[in-house]
């Protein structure tokens, strides 16, 4: 079995490879550094970790990866983008590729990446500490306009995706919030959970074990279908309101990247995806494997940057 490299370790790939990776032009001919833009043990860490045994099976090949941390993602991102669009560095995007644009923290746009497929989506969910009087959205809506108090809400990070779904949740669920950052998600658990603030807007994988206790309760969710990780919370589709909004992990290239090798990629990816470790590391971590690819990958990226460049805008410090 072909050894795991991680941080700058290089070794050499397998003498057998498989036919995907003996195409005409010999990609893989070396390693392919993966750059996860935030520090290890994180999501997006855990995501590229999972699925590289069998990336690196499919591809052919050794991917390297690279924890490049820092500005939410910004030295990360600006590292990648600017590399040789030739297939030997790749990233993971997600919604920080939007909001670091609308923040104006970097000097590049989304579209300066070429997309080569959404892998993983977990939805947001908001979720409220203990309370006798909010056990569903019904009833938190009654009891703040009955008395006309703003929603403490916490999440990670100024500027990160979870601040901007808050804004956009308080939006349009017509619910007045004020927003409380946090250093990570399990400070803002954390202080729910001790009452310091009313609510978190995070992932599912950040507050379910706060869920499953008791200790808060989740009311909503802003996936377009209820997350197989808390399957009895409702959507924000389901409660009528026009929503839909998920945290999702793919990979990623500079732009300009060869068409011929993001097929490669595409077909690796696709046969990664049904690794069954893949699957079950996806399971345990709260999201569900919704692959995308091609003109309907497109549609994606172009609708949630629209959602979410203009709320990091309005958010800008």
């Amino acid at each position: 079995m072909k050894k795991t490299i991680i941080a700058l370790s290089v070794a050499l790939a397998s003498a057998t490879v498989p036919a995907l990776a003996q195409a005409d032009d010999g990609y893989p001919e070396k390693n392919i550094e993966f750059i996860v833009p935030y520090g290890p043990g994180g999501g997006s860490d855990t995501f590229v970790r999972s699925i590289q045994p069998a990336l690196e099976d499919a591809l052919g090949g050794t991917l390297v990866v690279r924890n490049i941390s820092g500005g939410g993602g910004a030295v990360g991102y600006s590292r990648a983008v600017t590399s040789r669009a030739d297939g030997y560095t790749v990233t993971t995007p997600n919604n920080a590729n939007f909001t670091l644009e609308g923040l104006g923290n970097v000097g590049f746009s989304y579209n300066d990446f070429e997309y080569i497929a959404r892998v993983t989506v977990m939805p947001y969910v908001l979720a409220v500490r203990d309370n006798d009087q909010w056990t569903d959205f019904e009833s938190l809506k009654e009891d703040l306009q009955a008395s006309g108090d703003k929603l403490s809400v916490g999440f990670s990070g100024v500027g990160s995706s979870t601040h901007v779904t808050s804004v956009a949740l308080g939006r349009e669920l017509g619910m007045d919030f004020q927003f409380i950052p946090f250093d990570g998600g399990s400070a803002a658990v954390s202080a729910a959970m001790g009452g310091h603030v009313d609510a978190v807007v995070l992932n599912p994988s950040e507050i379910m074990s706060a869920v499953e206790s008791g200790k808060l309760t989740a009311i909503v969710s802003t996936g377009g279908e209820r997350s197989s990780a808390m399957p009895e919370v409702p959507t924000m589709k389901e409660l009528g309101f026009d929503m839909e909004l998920n945290q999702w992990r793919g990979i990623a290239a500079p732009k300009g990247l060869d068409p011929a090798i993001e097929e490669q990629w595409v077909t690796a990816i696709k046969e990664a995806v049904q690794d069954p470790q893949f699957r079950q590391a996806a399971k345990n971590g709260g999201t569900d494997i919704k692959p995308l690819y091609g003109d309907e990958l497109d549609a994606f990226i172009k609708d949630n940057a629209e959602l979410m460049i203009p709320i990091a805008e309005s958010v800008k410090q």
